[in-house]
């Protein structure tokens, strides 16, 4: 194991006051972080990952324990028009 976390992310457009911005999220930890682009939404989040895990140590080791119990798939996100 190379010692690093895969945390899944979801990145969603929406408009605030009139602008396009991008809400990046995750099903894994509790951290969402906002860019004017995806890259900059999807920095902001890890930073803001690696922030929140140095805090919350315990969701780390939760997090490491899941990913060697169990082979996790990533969710298919798609949107449907009706």
């Amino acid at each position: 194991m190379t010692g690093k976390i895969g945390v899944n992310i979801i990145i969603e457009r929406e408009k605030q006051n009139g602008k396009v911005v991008f809400i990046a999220s995750s099903p894994d930890v509790n951290v969402f972080a906002e860019g004017k682009t995806i890259d900059e939404a999807k920095r902001k989040f890890i930073e803001g990952v690696k922030i929140h895990l140095k805090t919350f140590p315990e969701e780390k080791a939760s997090l490491i324990k899941e990913q060697k119990e169990q082979e996790y798939e990533m969710p298919l996100v798609t949107k449907v028009f009706l």
